[in-house]
């Protein structure tokens, strides 16, 4: 959970390349490979879900306040 206006850093650490693409089409990163971030800033409130494209069962949520 965010505040509206706050930023988000995904940093992938695992060792396959991922990307972080929200189901609603409102953000998506280039493919992360090991070490490499993406930074989302978040802008107005919702419940934001994300997948990687590569890897559609890894899931997530940001909250936005």
């Amino acid at each position: 959970t965010v505040k509206k206006g706050d930023s988000v850093t995904f940093t992938n650490n695992d060792t396959v390349a991922h990307t972080v693409a929200a189901k609603d089409g409102s953000f998506v990163s280039t493919t992360l490979k090991k070490g490499d971030n993406f930074n989302q800033q978040f802008n107005s409130t919702g419940i934001f879900s994300y997948s990687c494209s590569i890897h559609p069962s890894m899931t997530g949520t940001i909250v936005v306040e």
